[in-house]
């Protein structure tokens, strides 16, 4: 199954991406799917990327940069309004250098909001979030940075934060989700811990938009022993959730076959 499949997304979806532990991975997997649908697809981000993981989608598609609103608009509606049997790509950001390595820091996310609104694309691909590579993280007080307009977010935790001693090596801003979570500096990180990272409201789906579709995404899943812990973290989570999860995704975004598993939330007639 496709990921855009177990997302069960509508013909045009404005998608952002929080959390940890394989966010990027998933980004681009999606992305690639949602390129065969031969729409037209903006990918960004709220924060910063660095350039390497962009540069696939910049040679398929155009690299917009600048600082003005309206000459973005301009040039993105233009490439668009190409003829093309193909479906149109964009990447908006700009290029810096950060620390040394050179990222692609994208739009307010206003910006974006204005252009799901006039319709600018069928597709917005948005990372809102930062982890530094760690497989989980707590999000900070100006975190994470999602559009008001998203219509589907996907909360992204990596399966092998399991059984992680609490360090900031290990979890991104560990204070806060010993915080969150009840779990002192140094004690191992269980399933109740990340199933409370999950359901907080100021945890994985912290400033979720009105009306948006919430989708846990478990990565990492990679044999049938990951399969089982992934299975008793869904439990876990559908226990003490009282925010709606539309569903519950297992799989591993660096393998071929990124899904293994769905749950989906169970509708009333």
């Amino acid at each position: 199954m496709l990921i855009s499949e177990a997302l069960d997304l509508k013909e045009k979806a404005f998608i952002s991406l929080v959390g940890a532990g394989g966010k990027s991975t998933l980004f681009n997997r999606l992305a690639e799917e949602l390129l065969l649908k031969n729409k037209r697809m903006i990918l960004t981000a709220t924060t910063k990327m660095f350039t390497w993981q962009l540069a696939p989608f910049i040679k398929k598609g155009k690299l917009v940069e600048g600082h003005d609103e309206e000459s973005i608009r301009k040039l993105v509606k233009q490439y668009f309004s190409m003829k093309s049997k193909n479906g149109k790509l964009v990447v908006i950001g700009e290029k810096i250098e950060d620390n040394g390595e050179e990222k692609v820091s994208g739009p307010p996310p206003d910006w974006l909001d204005k252009g799901w609104k006039d319709k600018l694309a069928d597709y917005f691909l948005v990372e809102a979030d930062g982890a530094a590579g760690r497989p989980v993280k707590a999000p900070a007080s100006h975190e994470p940075v999602i559009p008001l307009s998203t219509t589907d977010l996907i909360g992204v935790i990596g399966l092998d934060a399991l059984g992680l001693s609490l360090r900031e090596e290990s979890v991104f801003r560990s204070e806060i989700f010993s915080q969150l979570t009840g779990v002192k500096l140094g004690e191992r990180i269980g399933m109740e811990a990340l199933s409370l990272l999950i359901c907080h409201p100021e945890g994985l789906f912290k400033g979720t938009p009105p009306g948006c579709r919430r989708h846990l995404f478990i990565n990492k899943v990679e044999n049938s022993k990951d399969l089982k812990k992934a299975e008793e973290l869904t439990f876990q989570v559908l226990k003490i959730c009282h925010r709606k999860i539309s569903n519950i995704i297992i799989g591993a975004a660096n393998q071929k076959e990124v899904v293994a598993e769905v749950i989906r939330e169970e509708k009333t007639p």
